[in-house]
């Protein structure tokens, strides 16, 4: 199993850089940065989301957008959005946590003024002093999150006609529960200065029996049309957890599942990876990528094996010899 690691999309809160995990990312976001629209089909786990959210606020970052514009269509098992409790945003929030995610490990969670007020009245005037100059970063880091979290646009299909996006990156989230319509009149509000990205998953598809997918319809429809671009990423781009690729291949194409190589057991999955966690995607030290140096590089003792990059397996899926199949060096 060899850890692609490719392109830099962004860096996160820490200032560390996030790269594309698989050749399919790469594609993705090249192909984002070339044309208008870009559909992207992939099964769960690749990060097509993610790494589109992503190059969107990067775009924003750099002044190419006034918005970001997170929207997906409300397709659930028979609860409808005007049954939920709350405002519209606390209804629609459910179905965008994924989006969330992924914001917040580049800017850092959403701060709420009730949470601010909440946090400074147990503070004494002691503790004020003490910590003013930590209080200080914290309401800085704060004030940032929440000026960038002030241009995000979250909104259902079902509300966004009659807009037009100028000036935006629109992400569409599964898309694949759209209708025809519902794709058309999404296509037709991207504005001046826009972009806009079209997730789905065509076997995933929970729209009902005889109602065609107008996602499936728009990858036939569209092929052609200039600044319109396709990505298919594969279970080969799955990076949130190995399991997920067996699964996909049992459920969707079970003749391939022997071609894994790894019925019995599993190999180790670097912790070089990106996964999404309760706070989002997140990683460890060990994402960050050192520049290559002439100079021979200096391993200490639990470092991951510079030869198969933690796994314990080499190409073939042999173990590998320098590590002995620990994913570690310098191991007594």
């Amino acid at each position: 199993m060899i850890q692609h690691c490719g392109q830099e999309i962004i860096r996160d809160r820490f200032d560390r850089p996030i790269y594309t995990k698989t050749k399919g990312q790469d594609d993705l976001v090249n192909a984002i940065r070339k044309n208008d629209i870009v559909f992207v089909n992939g099964p769960s786990g690749t990060g097509k989301t993610a790494v589109a959210t992503w190059i969107g606020i990067d775009g924003m970052d750099h002044g190419d957008y006034e918005k970001l514009v997170l929207t997906r269509p409300v397709v659930t098992g028979g609860e409808e959005l005007g049954f939920l409790p709350g405002s519209l945003d606390e209804k629609i929030a459910p179905y965008m946590q994924p989006l969330y995610d992924a914001i917040s490990l580049i800017k850092g969670r959403r701060v709420k003024p009730e949470e601010q007020v909440k946090q400074m009245a147990g503070i004494s005037n002691k503790e004020k002093k003490t910590k003013k100059k930590e209080r200080n970063l914290e309401e800085v880091f704060a004030s940032t999150s929440n000026e960038f979290y002030s241009k995000v646009h979250v909104c259902p299909l079902a509300y966004i006609r009659g807009s037009t996006l100028a000036k935006s990156f629109i992400v569409c989230d599964e898309f694949q529960n759209t209708t025809i319509a519902q794709m058309k009149l999404m296509l037709t509000r991207l504005g001046r200065d826009s972009k806009m990205v079209i997730c789905g998953d065509d076997q995933q598809i929970d729209l009902k029996r005889g109602v065609e997918s107008g996602f499936v319809d728009a990858l036939n429809r569209l092929r052609g049309v200039a600044r319109i671009g396709f990505v298919e990423l594969g279970v080969d781009d799955i990076v949130r957890h190995r399991l997920i690729k067996d699964i996909i291949l049992k459920y969707e194409r079970p003749e391939e599942f022997h071609k894994s190589g790894e019925n019995d057991e599993f190999s180790k999955v670097p912790s070089h990876t990106w996964t999404r966690d309760h706070e989002g995607y997140d990683f460890s030290s060990d994402d960050i990528d050192e520049e290559d140096s002439e100079e021979p590089e200096q391993f200490a003792e639990g470092d991951y094996c510079p030869d198969c990059g933690g796994t314990g397996v080499d190409d073939n899926e042999h173990v590998c010899t320098t590590c002995k199949g620990t994913g570690l060096i310098n191991t007594k």
